[in-house]
């Protein structure tokens, strides 16, 4: 006599909500485990501020035949928690929970939003001025000379190459260096030094728009 097997309801496979991943002030990937197995007729992601009341959801994707599933959400609050789960529908619709098949609840927060650097504004470069119009120095002394560039409204102007050059009497001195940029006052500094030859030279500042100013260098015995 043949004994009856027993009928045995199939029990859904799981679905597991994983923490997300890549998250900013406005955007994350969430991310779950739904078995490449499992007959689904959807899977989506359930999204809001609020534990165990979801206001928003969106399609996840399978990762190719794996059972990771994901999606990328937009539109954030910084610095907010957000509470996601993974929801299954599968087909046909078993007797239990409706067809539908909920995973674990996960929460993340997103970071603070990145302020908004505002540039400063690059002025143009209207006047150069030299600290001396002469500059007397020893045999073998040096003397700094500093170049100020300046904006149309008068306020330093950044960054401004300035090149320099020995115009005539090269032989009595040399500058150090032959270019600089102005700093955030407006400032470029150079070194001319004399050598053990005596006489007058001239250097030559002028700045990348074609604005130019002249220094005398007079070096003597003593």
């Amino acid at each position: 006599m043949a004994i009856a097997t027993p009928s045995v309801t199939p029990t859904p496979q799981s679905v597991v909500t994983r923490e997300a991943t890549d998250i900013t002030s406005n955007s994350a990937t969430l991310n779950a485990i739904v078995p490449s197995g499992m007959t689904a007729g959807s899977i989506y992601f359930e999204y809001g501020t609020t534990s165990g009341a979801y206001t928003d959801s969106v399609d996840a994707e399978r990762d190719g035949m794996s059972d990771n599933v994901s999606a990328r959400i937009t539109g954030l609050s910084a610095v907010t928690t957000y509470y996601d789960r993974i929801v299954a529908v599968t087909k046909p619709v078993p007797t239990i929970s409706n067809g539908y098949t909920y995973g674990n609840e996960e929460s993340f927060t997103t970071s603070p939003a990145t302020p908004t650097v505002t540039p400063t504004p690059i002025c143009k470069a209207e006047s150069i001025d030299a600290s001396l119009k002469t500059l007397k120095l020893k045999r073998e002394e040096s003397g700094n000379v500093t170049i100020t560039v300046t904006c149309s409204d008068g306020s330093p102007s950044v960054s401004e190459r300035v090149e320099a050059k020995i115009k005539s009497g090269k032989r009595c001195i040399s500058i150090s260096p032959q270019s600089a940029e102005t700093n955030v006052d407006g400032l470029a500094i150079f070194t001319i030094t004399a050598t053990k030859k005596t006489g007058n030279a001239k250097v030559k500042f002028e700045a990348a728009n074609g604005l130019k100013t002249t220094v005398t260098v007079k070096v003597k015995k003593e």
